[in-house]
């Protein structure tokens, strides 16, 4: 075997759980088990975790083969080897190739187009990352070339579309630590839920285990839609980095349009988008200078924007891969944020769960692969309580004790309107609440409005009157509370159209 390149180092210090997926891993490949697959979710940090493994690979003599999907995570990877002191070279279009690099990271689209000129890498080790994609025919021409060889793969959610397992490749699955423990660890950001009755999509066909995309737009893309779609944002998340996950290219579009229209500065990106363009905005992004940002499919994977604070699903799926990959973009913790909001239009939670919700995976081959490990699908109706306004999935109410008439079968009968998905958590602290009151105050003075006019919007918001809390200073309103008032406005403008009609 080739001795390694001179100055590899491994300067890296691994968080424990990432320690322990490498040793997991290693595991499984002594005890003879030549093709695993590694668990670990979106956030959890498996750039760190394969440079760890191709460094110690590297070290023992090993030549190292690691392929992805997209280019932007071929740089990634590439820089990320070299904070351990690792020099690799690209497989990728616009690169030359460099056989004798002990590391090779590329593209499978370009690898599997060299492979055929026979440039081929003499590799005893294969990593892939998003492994949930290494069964496709491209990827698995790619791997009988290294059938004897070490493979490696590394995935949030390895499940295809349909929810079937990578079984009929695999030979072993690792999953060292869930969403939740993630959470615990403030390594992850803990959500807060919203969620709206699902539209109808009884009507729409299934193609692949996930909805039919043509049907899906049609469905999706209309005025009143995509109009709650700002709407609600405006009342739940108005003020934060957020994006925005669409069924097609018109509907991303038409999403991006009325936001503009309503003062809120939003960018829309697809597959189609040239790299400059999209450098472009997710560095206006990240500044701040764009709010929102609309996209198709585009940063399901190998996405790191930790500024994202809020998600918006305006897009249904059925696949849990894809549903958890969606949310999982708001996970890592940046700065002072403190939750991911999740804003779900198209019934995902209720269909497939909380992203924090324990999930036992498992290899399969022909049966899906997956199931919650906590919650069944019956404990997942989105209750909002009669008596205190609180949203739950229980049998009574864990603020007030309000019992459940008919638990089970509500979820029909829920407003329209979007509710939090409470799971025992409180919504506002006591001094958001009087931070809001302070801010209706400044409104209610500039505009001369009546004295109660602040009570009533206050009880409007929390569903309770502002008991002990009046006294409070007026306080100018920040970009919240005015994306707030317009919502309200505009709720009420489309209220007078109904009633006209």
């Amino acid at each position: 075997m080739k001795k390694p390149d001179e100055g590899i180092k491994i300067p890296i210090q691994l968080r424990k759980y990432q320690a322990d997926s490498v040793n997991m891993v290693r595991d499984q490949i002594r005890l003879g088990k030549k093709k695993v697959v590694l668990v670990s979710p979106t956030g959890s940090g498996k750039s760190f975790i394969v440079a760890d493994i191709a460094s110690r690979s590297a070290e023992n003599g090993h030549k190292v083969l690691i392929l992805t999907h997209m280019r932007g995570l071929v740089l990634q990877m590439a820089d990320r080897l070299g904070e351990y002191g690792l020099e690799s070279a690209f497989i990728m279009a616009g690169h030359p190739m460099d056989l004798s690099k002990q590391i090779q990271v590329g593209t499978i689209q370009t690898y599997h187009t060299r492979l055929k000129l026979d440039y081929r890498v003499d590799a005893s080790v294969v990593i892939i990352d998003e492994a949930h994609r290494s069964m496709s025919k491209t990827f698995q021409d790619v791997l009988t070339q290294y059938s004897d060889q070490v493979i490696v793969g590394v995935t949030a959610t390895p499940v295809l579309s349909s929810g079937i397992g990578l079984g009929n490749f695999y030979n072993a699955l690792v999953a060292p630590v869930s969403v939740q423990e993630l959470i615990d660890s403030k390594d992850l950001m803990p959500c807060r839920y919203y969620a709206p009755e699902a539209p109808d999509l009884s009507k729409i066909k299934t193609v692949a285990g996930d909805y039919h995309k043509t049907q899906l737009g049609e469905k999706m893309n209309t005025p009143t839609l995509i109009g709650d779609v700002f709407l609600n944002w405006s009342k739940i998340a108005g003020g934060k980095q957020t994006m925005i996950f669409a069924v097609n290219v018109k509907h991303s579009k038409a999403i991006r349009d009325v936001f503009n229209r309503n003062g809120v500065v939003t960018e829309h990106l697809d597959a189609h988008s040239e790299d400059d363009e999209r450098d472009a905005v997710i560095s206006r992004f990240k500044k701040g200078e764009t709010q929102v940002l609309t996209n198709v499919g585009l940063f399901t994977e190998g996405t790191d924007i930790p500024e994202i604070e809020a998600i918006v699903l305006a897009r249904p799926t059925k696949s849990m891969g894809l549903y958890r990959q969606m949310v999982g973009r708001g996970l890592r913790p940046f700065g002072e944020k403190v939750e991911c909001i999740v804003i779900d239009h198209g019934g995902c939670v209720e269909r497939l769960g909380f992203i924090e919700d324990d999930i036992e995976w498992s290899l399969g081959g022909k049966d899906l692969k997956y199931k919650n490990a906590v919650k069944n699908k019956k404990e997942k109706v989105i209750i909002p309580c009669e008596m205190c306004l609180t949203v739950f999935s229980a049998e009574k109410c864990p603020c007030c004790g309000w019992p459940v008439p008919d638990y089970g079968k509500m979820v029909e009968a829920l407003d329209a309107e979007l509710v939090e998905v409470n799971k025992d958590k409180k919504k506002y602290t006591m001094e958001d609440k009087k931070r809001w009151f302070a801010m209706f105050e400044y409104k209610r003075r500039e505009k001369g409005f009546a004295s109660g006019w602040s009570a009533h919007k206050y009880r409007e918001l929390f569903g309770c009157w502002p008991k002990g809390i009046k006294n409070q200073a007026p306080l100018k309103p920040n970009l919240e509370f005015n994306n707030y008032m317009k919502y309200l406005a505009i709720k009420w403008s489309k209220s007078q159209k109904r009633i006209s009609k």
